[in-house]
């Protein structure tokens, strides 16, 4: 999952070129992105309702769908670029590079703290008890098997994504008698029942929620280096991911709020164990909840592991590269990133002391920033260099990479309408940085 700028080696990466087929790289890119499934995605239904929540979940597959396509070509083009800033350094500079990485690892760490408040959820309403003792339990086991040199992350996600998606179906199936058409409606603020409880602007405000269902899958697009036969390859793994991520998604979206409620739904941090506890007389119910409990805490646990190693390596790779003091590059006695890994522990322990729908927005913006900033470095390298090499060749070219720049546009303006005052601190945080990177480092910036 980590971004690395380029020319500097991935410490992270240790499968060697050609040894991943395009089954294990789609796996890859459903497995990060399956938790989206347990958690998150369900606030939306108390922003823009089950209608509000359709229309967005279509608008962001259309999104991924143009993003994995221009990633597919810029990793064909350029497979040693080192990752998403690779690509945007090569066409829009250093400093963009910078922005798209720092974005990104910033994004990674929030993402860690969001698995933190989820998985503590879970274990609340499983097991009744909760609270920062074992939120700071998680964070601790974690970050102690990160300092021990947890390696290579992807067989670890791959093993719990595949394990959450047998429950997610499971779920579903069981979940499907109690679907009903009545409880996909939300209350309107004059008391009638509609899918579009707020209208198309509320539909609007969802899209955060609804990208949750997705987030990560493009992730998978870095393990270009090491497909066999990438160029034919990568495009058909990211497509299976998207699929497989939109089936699933729309099939828990439909029918745990078909089972459940909207309104009763839309406030909770735990919906599949919400959706599964609100039948508790049925056969079989009692070991549903313990199976998907269970197995939402191992995919979230699971995430939260990825995202705390994706998010230290980024940091060590900027590092580096001299986009950030040296101490993060460094590694202790077992060769993990000691450091790093603690920046990333003390931002997802301070993630984790908001609230999660609130800190979700922040996460979505963060990871948008560096979309758009990969879908303009796209845009220009067609403009700037089209005798480049591409062996594949994204499928309605530059018109579809401008329409994901729009639909990333309307997900960062969204998430702004959600939450302002936070996004405020966010992007001037952000500037701050480029300011001290670009006016306070013009050695090192010279030297990356």
């Amino acid at each position: 999952m980590s971004d690395s700028p380029a020319g500097v080696p991935n410490a992270a990466a240790t499968l060697k070129a050609g040894s991943l087929h395009w089954l294990q790289v789609a796996a890859l890119g459903i497995a990060i992105a399956i938790s989206g499934n347990v958690s998150g995605w369900n606030y939306g239904l108390g922003v823009g309702g089950w209608g509000g929540m359709l229309l967005a979940a279509l608008a962001m597959a259309v999104l991924f769908l143009c993003l994995t396509q221009s990633l597919a070509e810029l990793a064909a083009a350029l497979p040693a670029a080192g990752g998403f800033d690779g690509y945007v350094r090569r066409a829009l500079g250093p400093t963009a590079a910078y922005l798209a990485g720092m974005s990104v690892a910033i994004a990674l760490a929030v993402g860690a703290g969001l698995a933190v408040s989820f998985s503590e959820a879970y274990v609340s309403a499983w097991l009744g008890f909760g609270g920062w003792p074992v939120k700071l339990a998680f964070l601790v086991i974690v970050m102690g098997l990160q300092l021990r040199g947890a390696s290579e992350a992807v067989g670890l996600t791959v093993a719990v994504g595949v394990a959450a998606l047998v429950i997610l179906v499971a779920f579903c199936l069981f979940m499907a008698p109690e679907f009903q058409s009545a409880r996909l409606f939300s209350t309107a603020p004059g008391g009638a029942r509609s899918l579009l409880p707020h209208g198309l602007a509320g539909a609007a405000r969802c899209i955060p929620f609804a990208l949750f269902l997705f987030l990560g899958v493009e992730q998978s697009a870095h393990a270009a280096a090491e497909m066999r036969d990438m160029a034919r390859n990568m495009p058909k793994a990211l497509a299976t991911a998207i699929g497989v991520a939109f089936v699933i998604g729309i099939c828990v979206l439909l029918i745990a709020t078909g089972g459940t409620g909207a309104d009763r739904l839309a406030a909770v941090d735990d919906p599949l164990f919400a959706a599964i506890s609100a039948n508790p007389e049925r056969s079989g119910a009692a070991f549903m909840v313990r199976l998907v409990a269970a197995g939402a805490l191992v995919a979230l646990l699971g995430t939260f592991f990825s995202l705390a190693y994706a998010g230290s390596r980024q940091f060590y790779h900027l590092a580096q590269a001299g986009f950030l003091p040296r101490v993060f590059g460094g590694v202790n006695a077992r060769q993990a990133p000691a450091a790093a890994v603690y920046l990333v522990g003390v931002i997802a322990l301070a993630t984790a002391a908001f609230p999660p729908n609130n800190a979700m927005v922040v996460f979505i913006f963060l990871i948008s920033v560096s979309h758009m900033l990969i879908l303009a470095a796209f845009l220009r390298l067609r403009r700037q260099e089209p005798e480049l090499a591409r062996t594949y060749r994204a499928l309605g070219g530059s018109p579809i990479a401008a329409v994901a720049l729009l639909l990333s546009l309307a997900v960062m303006v969204s998430c702004y309408q959600l939450e302002a005052r936070a996004l405020q601190v966010a992007i001037a945080a952000i500037a701050l940085l480029i300011a001290q990177f670009v006016w306070l480092r013009p050695a090192r910036l010279r030297a990356s």
